[in-house]
């Protein structure tokens, strides 16, 4: 049809059929052939525009809240749920989020999510690098500042699907962390505190009896960097204080001093001597 109208505009006729494509070529003077050209070009660009146009109309746009290095943000989504930003992280979501059929948001960083029950129970889902995790009505922590993401589940239930593997899903209970192993490409469960793995949303931290080994776990999730030990015992310290939740750089000398220990941070990685 288009070549037809191509014709017409310039008063042409057609071809016949069993004209072979060299002789038509060569029937054309230049001119009517570079006419023909432009003619096609203006309908391919009409016809992109309008495809992209009915494309946006399927696709809502997303927003985004960002946080900066010692941020953090409250966020109420448009289905009432509430997720508490940490430093340095990203959530994207859509304005629709409440009307389309599955609620879904993207994070970077690391997160706590309370989440409100759907009347029509759909289900919430945080993807996070290689992961999803499938909620109905929850309060669950996620960093995913690594590809090597975690969930840790503070009350209710949700399930934990590897993107790779999405035949192999977890499903965890509070208390319950998961890690995915990003070299096995397999997950890793472990016990937690429920009560540290969301008390920095209160802007502290209320360590009894708390071991250096855990508190290493929340420096990892809540700062980013890597926590190494040169000495295995010290793993066993413990610790019992109300602490700020503020920077890395307060909150080493604090430790040092309890704990009579050294710690060297060096870019993102945190020696413990």
């Amino acid at each position: 049809m288009l070549k037809e109208n191509i014709y017409q505009a310039l008063n042409l006729t057609g071809f016949p059929k069993n004209e072979s494509r060299q002789a038509r070529v060569k029937r054309l003077p230049w001119r009517i052939m570079a006419a023909a050209a432009v003619v096609l070009l203006i309908a391919s660009a009409w016809m992109l525009i309008r495809g992209g146009q009915g494309m946006n109309r399927n696709y809502p746009s997303l927003l985004a809240e960002r946080t900066g290095p010692n941020q953090m943000k409250t966020i109420l989504l448009p289905d009432s749920s509430v997720v508490i930003l940490n430093a340095g992280s990203v959530l994207q979501y859509s304005a629709d989020l409440s009307l389309t059929g599955n609620r879904e948001v993207r994070l970077e960083g690391n997160a706590y999510f309370n989440i409100k029950k759907d009347a029509a129970h759909k289900s919430f889902v945080v993807h996070a690098h290689n992961l999803s995790i499938t909620v109905l009505g929850t309060e669950l922590n996620v960093n995913a500042r690594s590809a090597a993401a975690e969930v840790g589940l503070i009350s209710g239930k949700v399930k934990v699907t590897n993107d790779r593997r999405p035949e192999e899903p977890e499903y965890l209970l509070p208390g319950d962390k998961i890690s995915l192993d990003t070299v096995r490409n397999a997950f890793i469960r472990s016990v937690i505190n429920t009560q540290l793995y969301s008390a920095w949303i209160d802007g502290k931290w209320n360590f009894r009896h708390t071991s250096l080994e855990e508190i290493a776990g929340l420096i990892k999730e809540y700062y980013g960097v890597e926590v190494i030990f040169t000495k295995e015992k010290r793993r066993r310290l413990s610790i019992n204080a109300v602490i700020a939740v503020g920077s890395l750089q307060k909150l080493i000398p604090v430790l040092e001093q309890t704990l009579h220990i050294q710690m060297l941070l060096s870019g993102s990685r945190l020696t413990i001597e």
